[in-house]
């Protein structure tokens, strides 16, 4: 064990429990599912551990920010509560990488509708730096990976990734930070 995997250990997340291209995610409109395992958002971090590894933490004590370096993802999660509101998946670097990101790239398969998701993502609106495009109980958010040449037709490689969120109104956001 080198002295970097150590302090993550230490400190953080520890190995993958799959490699980045190994992985599989799936979403319709009936939910999600990761190497053939449903995982529907909003769920539990620990469901999300169970599949994947322990992630680092990024966020302060309320934010729950949690990153896979090496797979690719992030999620955050509803203040004090461990339950994921949002996943993000990170293709390629872009312009506005923060701590929150992954070092790593997505290296699996995703596919949306049955679609590669960037294949679908280039139906959704144009937003000037992003597309947005809502799909059934889920609302999907992918960043150019540069703003300056933005790709309006949404060619293969120009987005950074894909964030997929819960579309959720107030109410029922209140609700889950209470459970």
């Amino acid at each position: 064990m080198g002295l970097g995997e150590f302090f993550r250990n230490l400190f953080g997340g520890s190995k993958p429990k799959v490699k980045s291209e190994e992985l599989s995610i799936d979403l319709t409109e009936d939910g999600m599912t990761i190497n053939g395992r449903r995982i529907d958002i909003p769920c539990h971090l620990d469901m999300l551990k169970e599949l994947l590894g322990k992630p680092v933490k990024t966020g302060k004590k309320h934010h729950g920010n949690y990153k896979w370096d090496t797979l690719g993802l992030r999620c955050y999660t509803n203040s004090g509560n461990n339950v994921v509101t949002c996943i993000g998946v990170k293709t390629m670097a872009g312009e506005c990488d923060t701590k929150h990101d992954p070092t790593g790239m997505f290296k699996g398969v995703l596919t949306i509708n049955g679609e590669p998701w960037e294949e679908f993502m280039s139906h959704g609106v144009d937003e000037e730096v992003a597309r947005q495009q809502d799909f059934g109980v889920y609302s999907l958010f992918s960043e150019y990976a540069d703003f300056e040449v933005a790709d309006t037709n949404g060619c293969k490689g120009a987005y950074v990734g894909v964030e997929i969120s819960i579309k959720l109104s107030a109410a029922q956001m209140d609700k889950l930070r209470n459970s």
